[in-house]
This record gives C-alpha cells, sequence and structure tokens, in this order.
C-alpha cells in the first residue's frame, strides 16, 4: 500500500509534489495547533491580513485544491474538513489570494448536531461544503 502511495507521487510533476508536501506539512501543523491552543484563536491566527491581494489566479487555486485534497486523504486527524480548511486558507494567503473560512453546522442522520468547514477563493470551493449547513461564522 504505501509503495504504491510513494509510486504514484513519485509519477507527479515536479509542482504538484512541492505543493502536496506543503499541504501535507500545514494539515500536520494545522492539526497539531488545534490541540495545543484555545479554538477561540483561530480566526485571529488564521485571518486574512495581507494588505494587497493580487487576483484570483484559478489555475493555481485549482493546483492548490488538489494538493489540500491529496494530504486531506492521509492527513491523522479526525476533522479533517477544518483541518484541510486552515492548510488550505495557509497556502492561499502565502501567495496572497484571498479567501473566505466558513464554520457551520447541520442535523445529521441520528438528529446529533454536525460541524463542518469549508474554504472558499472567488467561485472555487477548496474545501467544499458538501451539504447544506447553516453558517455559524466566516472569517
Amino acid at each position: 500500500m504505501l509503495l504504491k502511495r510513494l509510486a504514484r507521487f513519485g509519477k507527479l510533476p515536479g509542482r504538484q509534489q512541492l505543493l502536496f508536501l506543503e499541504a501535507l506539512f500545514l494539515h500536520l501543523s494545522a492539526g497539531l495547533l488545534l490541540k495545543i491552543i484555545p479554538f477561540r484563536w483561530i480566526s485571529v491566527i488564521f485571518s486574512n491580513r495581507q494588505t494587497k491581494v493580487y487576483r484570483q489566479q484559478p489555475e493555481v487555486i485549482e493546483l492548490l485544491k488538489t494538493a489540500i485534497q491529496r494530504a486531506g486523504r492521509v492527513s491523522p486527524w479526525r476533522n479533517r474538513c477544518l483541518v484541510s480548511s486552515l492548510a488550505g486558507r495557509c497556502m492561499l494567503r502565502r501567495r496572497k489570494i484571498e479567501s473566505q473560512l466558513s464554520l457551520g453546522i447541520a442535523k445529521g442522520k441520528n438528529g446529533r448536531p454536525v460541524a463542518h468547514a469549508w474554504l472558499r477563493s472567488g467561485d472555487c470551493e477548496l474545501v467544499e461544503k458538501y451539504g447544506d449547513y447553516t453558517l455559524l461564522y466566516a472569517f
């Protein structure tokens, strides 16, 4: 299994390999931060605080979306949507691309609340919303 994954990784173009490694590192970092800092600080740490924002770059955003999805599949954290959204926010912020990270809630199949996070930049959802979630907070 691991050898197949490494073989697939080796077949990727160099740029996609680097983006995957960046996304994986940020997944691990974001998940660790969620474990050690109070959640109320998340919006401060991961805010859109840049002053100069470049125009939307659809081709770059699509590459980032793919890298985030790939890293999310191997991420050890349970709350993958939030970790992926935070990692994606960092990747976009590093490239000075504006985004909106949203947190929402919906009723699950058993009637219990289900939380979800999604990330959007322009018309593209890097981490998809997937359902009918009530928006609680966006930053």
